[in-house]
């Protein structure tokens, strides 16, 4: 695990009511505040060191369970906490800093991490709900009229050419940066948008004409 830091010292009474994939998920949190790129053997360092009683192999509690901590980031990826693979490295997702922050002050109410990637995320999504409030689907969304496949298609930044899969993820990547904000309204927005275009994403395999408005 990287170094530039003293980790900071977590009562083992409060760590050990929070479950394995919120530990991995606030261990990944602390490695990004060290601001250097995150590794398989980084995430297995983190969670030992912040959280020894509960990532210690039993008969050796001195070392750490590899094992345990490779099976929770895969369910962290699973619930959208946390991006990437062993191969290519590993970060947080939107959804994973809100989360982390959450068990910052469960932890013990610490002031939550600013790193550079943090801030890099939070102006990001500033700007594409910036994005989202200026769209003309939006504007029809507001003034309860219809939505065309157009105006979708540009809300999502995409062209009439665009594949489902692009289309999914950056609806997404859309759903991830305005939960960032708490923005529950564009929130629901971009999922009536989701249902009625089902169609495009590939959400819904008999879904004809009629529903593009």
């Amino acid at each position: 695990m990287p170094a530039k830091s003293v980790p900071p010292k977590f009562d083992p009474n409060i760590y050990s009511q929070i479950t394995l994939n919120d530990l991995v998920v606030y261990a990944v949190y602390y490695l990004h505040g060290q601001g250097t790129e995150i590794t398989s053997e980084d995430i297995i360092s983190a969670c030992f060191v912040l959280f020894p009683k509960r990532f210690s192999l039993r008969k050796y509690p001195d070392w750490p369970d590899s094992a345990a901590v490779s099976r929770r980031w895969s369910d962290c990826r699973s619930k959208g906490y946390l991006l990437g693979n062993t191969a290519k490295g590993f970060k947080l997702s939107a959804k994973g800093f809100k989360r982390a922050e959450l068990l910052e002050k469960q932890l013990g109410g610490m002031r939550p991490i600013q790193s550079s990637v943090h801030v890099e995320l939070t102006t990001r999504a500033g700007r594409f709900i910036r994005s989202i409030e200026a769209s003309d689907a939006y504007a029809h969304y507001k003034k309860k009229a219809e939505i065309n496949e157009f105006d979708f298609r540009s809300l999502l930044l995409c062209t009439m050419e665009s594949p489902p899969a692009t289309l999914a993820r950056n609806l997404e990547q859309f759903k991830e940066y305005v939960s960032v904000y708490e923005r529950k309204d564009l929130y629901t927005f971009l999922e009536s948008c989701e249902v009625k275009f089902s169609y495009l994403l590939g959400t819904s395999k008999k879904q004809t004409k009629k529903g593009k408005g």
